[in-house]
């Protein structure tokens, strides 16, 4: 039998000797502690909801130590309230409406203002623009006199929507209709009201399509379309408004309905935590993201566009609003957070 050299024994009985006795090193290191992390994803069955559930099974599969689940809440705005009540305990998805207004204004007054919400990825999108079965409506002095249908009084959206008509200076000049987006569908349909604010499904960056309150409106005549302007949603969201603009080529939603080129805004859903939460968490958290791009449209439409280009893109682009975990990540890694608003043009 060959003789191994001297040095050859030597290494070999060094490196086994430090795995097992010097400190910090194999098996006496030992596994990473176990952390768990709960995460509020809405209600059952809405998109964000199903992005909460991709999210915590993958970190329960790609984090060795990291573990998640899902909680059900009334919607966007009890995910923030429960991140807020339980700021080491919860992961959230919301919506840039329930930021925005949570900083600022009357709606943060009425439920006292929450100003640690912090950025960690890009989500779901949730793209609206107003819609009518009056093909006369082309301006936004066209609504001059008629029933607008807008959010409910006190959701997170509804002073998007109202700052959008005051812009438009015909705030005071229009009746408004105070309901969720299902309600306005019904009331369009009903012919209760003559314009409605709805949502069109929207994967990053330009791909759409009209969705199924939409269908189901064209199953009784035509659906039509009234756009903003850039410029304006960008001013509005300088404001503390939640107006991504959204760029909608011509004929993308309809080729007869749709000819022109129109502007939407993207009310976005992102990952979120509390300024309080373990940075260690939220680093681990964002990895995961990350690095699972590309797979998150097997569980959901929208997961398309979880790519490395949309997920470090901001609603607002402001880093103080970035969480110091996810930031830590994104800066180790030389990923660029961008502004969403950007990559929509």
């Amino acid at each position: 039998m060959k003789k191994y050299p001297v040095l050859l024994w030597f290494l070999v009985v060094f490196t086994l000797l430090s795995l097992v006795i010097l400190p910090g090193h194999g098996a006496l290191a030992g596994p990473k502690e176990i952390k768990k992390v709960l995460i509020a994803g809405g209600r059952v069955g809405d998109p964000w909801y199903v992005f909460a559930q991709a999210w915590a099974h993958f970190i329960n599969k790609k984090s060795d130590w990291l573990r998640a689940e899902v909680v059900a809440t009334p919607g966007l705005t009890g995910n923030a309230e429960l991140m807020r009540q339980k700021p080491k305990q919860y992961l959230a998805l919301t919506a840039f409406c329930v930021f925005a207004h949570f900083r600022e204004g009357e709606f943060a007054e009425k439920r006292g203002c929450y100003t640690g919400i912090r950025f960690i990825a890009n989500g779901p999108s949730m793209t609206q623009l107003w819609i009518t079965y009056d093909p006369n409506i082309k301006r936004p002095e066209d609504l001059i006199g008629k029933r607008v249908h807008i959010g409910r009084k006190g959701a997170a959206n509804t002073p998007d929507h109202m700052a959008i008509l005051r812009k438009w200076r015909i705030l005071d000049k229009v009746k408004l209709v105070h309901g969720g987006f299902g309600g306005g569908k019904n009331k369009l349909k009903d012919g209760l009201v003559d314009v409605t604010i709805m949502i069109i499904d929207h994967i990053y960056p330009r791909s759409f399509r009209k969705g199924a309150k939409i269908a189901e409106l064209e199953t009784k005549k035509p659906i039509y379309y009234l756009g903003m302007s850039r410029e304006m949603l960008l001013d509005l969201r300088k404001e503390g408004y939640s107006t991504v603009p959204v760029r909608i080529p011509a004929k993308a939603l309809d080729p007869k309905t749709q000819p022109n080129e129109l502007w939407a805004f993207d009310d976005v859903v992102f990952f979120c935590a509390d300024e309080r939460m373990d940075p260690e968490i939220v680093y681990e958290a964002t990895r995961v993201i990350y690095e699972t791009a590309g797979q998150w449209s097997t569980w959901h439409p929208q997961g398309a566009h979880m790519t490395k280009t949309f997920i470090p893109a901001m609603p607002v682009y402001d880093l103080k609003y970035v969480h110091p975990g996810a930031k830590k990540y994104y800066d180790q890694n030389n990923i660029k957070i961008r502004d969403l608003a950007e990559l929509l043009r």
